[in-house]
């Protein structure tokens, strides 16, 4: 009789059954959300002012940590395995650092215009980057933890791959 093949949820319950991956995005989710305060009371003169859902700051923060920690698993397996990379780390901190920059009141403007200056931008092309930024934050905020939930689900089907090549072998 053949292994059942593990599924996603069930690789999903391995990864947050053990401790130390629990201590990992916990670990995470105190850092994004230090990040994504800093990056607001800095720029907002010491106010907390967040002009998005504040759900969805929660849930990008939450899906960005459950993204690490997903990733620093299957970095230990594909070591494990002698198996390569692991990418969703860097996208985690990617997602989570722009949706603070994002989500608030004008945190992101000085930052973002002096980024598309640098790669030759114009004032009416840097004003509207950032007219369309503010209009659009919500949607762009829910674009961002759809995109870690989907690379979640990839990096469960590629811990899978990684564990079936290993036993493969």
């Amino acid at each position: 009789m053949r292994d059942k093949k593990p599924r996603r949820l069930d690789v999903f319950k391995r990864i947050f059954t053990s401790p130390f991956y629990i201590l990992v995005a916990i670990v995470a989710i105190v850092a994004y959300y230090a990040l994504f305060s800093y990056l607001i009371i800095s720029s907002n003169k010491g106010i907390f002012l967040v002009t998005a859902p504040i759900y969805l700051v929660y849930a990008l923060i939450l899906s960005a940590a459950v993204l690490l920690a997903t990733s620093v698993y299957a970095v230990s397996v594909s070591i494990r395995a002698r198996y390569a990379g692991a990418e969703g780390s860097a996208l985690s901190i990617i997602t989570s650092s722009f949706g603070g920059l994002i989500i608030g009141c004008n945190c992101y403007a000085p930052i973002f215009a002096s980024m598309l200056y640098a790669i030759g931008f114009g004032s009416l092309q840097v004003s509207s980057a950032i007219s369309f930024l503010g209009v659009y934050q919500v949607w762009l905020v829910a674009l961002l933890v759809a995109a870690n939930l989907i690379f979640i689900y990839y990096q469960l089907g590629r811990i899978m791959r990684i564990g079936s090549a290993s036993r493969s072998r």
